[in-house]
Formats: C-alpha cells, sequence, structure tokens
C-alpha cells in the first residue's frame, strides 16, 4: 500500500479532531485494532473512554459496533445474543440470535468489564484470542477488529480475572483533561465534530493488505537485543523476590508477569507500528510502546518506563560508542593524567619485563630529570637509590622514570593523558549528542509515541550513562 505513513496520519488528525488530549490513546487504540489486539483503558467515569471506541468504529468502512455497560447481574444474553427460543422448541438445539449483539460487530466497546460473571468472562477468552463464537453446534468466525475494555479499577487479585486480564495487549491510563486552554474550549462547546472522509476510512480489503504487509516487516538484531535484556531483567527480580532476596532499592520490586505468548504479541505490536509508519523494519522508537504492554499494575508503570528506555539507550550507546578509550587514545601526548597508584602508601609501582617494580615516593621525588641518580633492583622487585654509581642510572622523567635507555610509567589510576582529557570529553559530547539526535528524529517520527520533548526519562537515561562512561574513561 502506497503512503500508508500518510494515510494513517490523516485518518489520526480526523479521528483525534475535538477529542482533547486524547491523540495518544487514540492513536494506540488504530494501532491494537490492525495489529489484530486488544486494549484496556483505566480511568475515572468522564474521561472519554467510550469516546474512544466510537471514532475507532468510525475508522473501518461498513463497520458495526457493539457497547455495553458491565454490571454483576449481566448475563450472557446481554452480550451474545438471547438463545432462540423456536430453534429449541423445533429443533432442541440451543443457538443464540446474535445479529445486533458481540458475534457480529467489528469494533466492540466493553465498560466496566471487571463486573462480568464467570460465564461471560469464560467466553471472552476464546472471543479475545481465537476471534471465534460457538453458537450451538456452529463455530462462528468472528469479524472482530478491535476489542476495548475500561474499567475505573485493575482487575481484583484472587478472583481468577489473571487469564482475561492478560488478553488486554495494550494497557493505558485515560487521564483529565490536563491543558488549561484545552479544558476551556471544552467548556465554552469550542469543539469539533469527527467526520472521517469516507477515502480515508480502511476497508476490508486494505485490512488484509496492511496484515500481509506487517508479516514481511524486518527486526534487526539490535531490537530483539533490547527485548531479550528487558525480559530477562524481570525474570531475575522475580527470581530474587522468589528466593527471598531484599529487592526493595530495586526499580522493579514487584515485577510484572510477561508470558511467552504476550512477549510473542509485543513482538507484533511493534512490527504493527513500524509498517504503519512507512518503514521496513522495527526500530528503537517503536520500543516505547513496551510501555503499554509491560505493567500489570499502575504502580509498576515509571518503573517500567525505566526499565525499557535504559535497556534501549544501553543498547544504542554500545552499538555506537564500543570503546570511546582507544577511539581517542594517541590523539594527543602530553602529560600522564591521574594520581600515581601506591599498593601501601609508602611506594609507587612502574612494570618492567612484565614485572611490577617499587620505588619509595621519597627516593622517587628526590630525583631530577637533568641530574641522574644510581640505583639497584632488590630481590623482592624494589628499586633502592644508592649514593654511589651502579649499573642502573636513574632519572625521573614526564611519565615516571628512566633506567638507564630505557623508560618506565609509573601505574596511575587513569589510562589518559593531559590533552585526551579534553579530547575525551568533546568525543563523548559529540558521540552522545549524535545518538541522541538520531533517536530523537526515530520518536518524532513515530505516530505512536509521545514526542521525544515529553520523554524526561528518556534524556534521565542518557544522562546516566554518559556520566558513567564519563567517569570509567577519566580513571
Amino acid at each position: 500500500m502506497k503512503n500508508i505513513r500518510e494515510r494513517i496520519l490523516s485518518l489520526l488528525e480526523e479521528m483525534a479532531r475535538g477529542a482533547y488530549e486524547r491523540e495518544d490513546v487514540i492513536g494506540l487504540a488504530l494501532l491494537s485494532a490492525i495489529a489484530g489486539e486488544s486494549i484496556f483503558l483505566l480511568g475515572l467515569p468522564g474521561v472519554g473512554k467510550s469516546m474512544v471506541a466510537r471514532r475507532l468504529k468510525m475508522a473501518f468502512k461498513d463497520s458495526t459496533s457493539f457497547e455495553y455497560l458491565m454490571s454483576r447481574f449481566s448475563t450472557p444474553d446481554e452480550i451474545f445474543g438471547p438463545v432462540s427460543i423456536s430453534k429449541l422448541k423445533d429443533n432442541d438445539c440451543y443457538e443464540r440470535v446474535i445479529d445486533g449483539y458481540l458475534p457480529t460487530a467489528d469494533v466492540v466497546f466493553l465498560d466496566e468489564i471487571w463486573k462480568a460473571g464467570p460465564a461471560i468472562q469464560n467466553s471472552l477468552l476464546t472471543v479475545l484470542n481465537e476471534k471465534i463464537f460457538q453458537n450451538g453446534t456452529q463455530v462462528i468466525h468472528l469479524p472482530l477488529k478491535a476489542v476495548i475494555s475500561a474499567s475505573n479499577e485493575l482487575p481484583a487479585e484472587g478472583e481468577g480475572l489473571e487469564a482475561l486480564w492478560d488478553r488486554f495487549l495494550l494497557r493505558y491510563i485515560v487521564r483529565p483533561i490536563d491543558n488549561k486552554e484545552m479544558f476551556m474550549a471544552l467548556l465554552t462547546g469550542q469543539t469539533e465534530d469527527c467526520h472521517i472522509p469516507e477515502e480515508i476510512k480502511i476497508t476490508a480489503t486494505e485490512l488484509d493488505e496492511m496484515k500481509q504487509g506487517i508479516r514481511s516487516i524486518n527486526v534487526p538484531d539490535e531490537i530483539t537485543e533490547v527485548i531479550y535484556s528487558i525480559r530477562k531483567t524481570i525474570i531475575q527480580e522475580k527470581q530474587q523476590m522468589s528466593q527471598g532476596v531484599d529487592v526493595t532499592k530495586s526499580d522493579l520490586v514487584e515485577p510484572p508477569y510477561v508470558s511467552d505468548r504476550r512477549w510473542r504479541k509485543i513482538m507484533g505490536i511493534l512490527k504493527t507500528s513500524a509498517y504503519l509508519n512507512g518503514r521496513q523494519q522495527v526500530d528503537y522508537s517503536d520500543c516505547l510502546l513496551m510501555n503499554h504492554m509491560l505493567w500489570d499494575k499502575d504502580e509498576q508503570i515509571n518503573s517500567v518506563m525505566k526499565l525499557v528506555t535504559e535497556a534501549m539507550v544501553k543498547n544504542i550507546v554500545h552499538g555506537g560508542i564500543p570503546d570511546i578509550v582507544s577511539q581517542v587514545n594517541g590523539k594527543r601526548h602530553t602529560k600522564p593524567v591521574g594520581t600515581p597508584i601506591s599498593p601501601d602508601g609508602k611506594h609507587y609501582v612502574f612494570v618492567a619485563a612484565d614485572e611490577e617494580i617499587l620505588i619509595d615516593k621519597d627516593d622517587y621525588e628526590s630525583l631530577s630529570q637533568g641530574t641522574p641518580s644510581y640505583g639497584i633492583i632488590t630481590n623482592d622487585n624494589r628499586l633502592v637509590l644508592t649514593s654511589s654509581p651502579s649499573s642502573l642510572m636513574i632519572k625521573k622523567t614526564d611519565e615516571g622514570l628512566a633506567v638507564n635507555s630505557f623508560k618506565y610509567p609509573l601505574k596511575r589510576d587513569s589510562s589518559l593523558r593531559s590533552g585526551q582529557v579534553i579530547d575525551f570529553l568533546s568525543d563523548i559530547d559529540k558521540n552522545f549528542g549524535t545518538m541522541e539526535n538520531h533517536l530523537q528524529q526515530q520518536v518524532n517520527d513515530n505516530l505512536f509515541v509521545p514526542k521525544y520533548p515529553a520523554s524526561r526519562v528518556m534524556r534521565n537515561a542518557f544522562d546516566t550513562i554518559k556520566k558513567q562512561m564519563t567517569r570509567r574513561g577519566l580513571r
């Protein structure tokens, strides 16, 4: 499909028209629908959760929708259709009249989903996972494109809701309007109705073409490395908890459970994002979508964002700067940097013939660069100055000392040289600036993630790793 990104951008702009501060959730809803996944919206009443579902329905040509507000008294008949009395009476067949109910809808919105009873929940498991519905003796393949569920609370623990909760791949918190101007426009009625032109709506044929194109999207090794790193961290944290290890200082005090099936579906979302953005392969910006797919509880959201971002930035840095110290090594040879190492507080160390030799600190300070002194090497590898000429003529040098015609630098707490410090810091800034600008461009070009300036976690991750690398290089 040509110009897929421009097409999706136009569609998202129309879907979000007049929906203040709902651009992100509308984008995620469309993304999940095209990927064939479901999304859960957490938020207080009146923040526009049902509006998202109605606008998603408008994105597909000739689509139908089904909405229902769950309660403890809801029955399967209200969701899947009433039982046909005539077929039960005449044919002894238990079959539902499904027209106008969930089994015939393209887009489904289920509000207060956790209040549904076990009979509804069990049926929804098959609907969400396999997109099929058993109606009497018939197995119906549903036309379902998207299921959006909503609630003002997360599923309660210990009530058997884990399997249903796991079916909702994307999870998003819908918050009240924050921007003053947008809130004032809402109060004064300065809103625009959503009218999506027929020519940019997605047809059934186009949706099939999209799904075929998504399957051909390439996933580079650096992306799978990021995902593996995140998965490994989560598993390690869970193992530590099960072993009774104190993890109170960890960013993942209560790590989320992420099944292998969920990881596979996460990759499907990343590939869908790449395709709809007009790319042939997944890039780092798509990885940010994992922020909406890894948490189980709202208190995990910040730690998941930090985990995803730092794993991504570390991979970018390690791939972009394999060894900055070696890059700048030898650029400018002047004086060494760093304090000479003293293992016992009384001696300095230099290496000769692959052996460490000690010299008394006072003896070393007494040496002159212009006037030679004399010394001997003792059996315990110490250079001792002598008052009379010997076979070893010793002078002080910029790096350490010279013994006869050979120069030996003292061991120091830094491998750099003066002049290299400026080069090193300059290279750090240059390389990090280049990598961050490249990532910023990727993020800003992605239709489904917040723009880069909104990602303080991202900038903090770059700053943290930059400081760590600087400290390592200057030691």
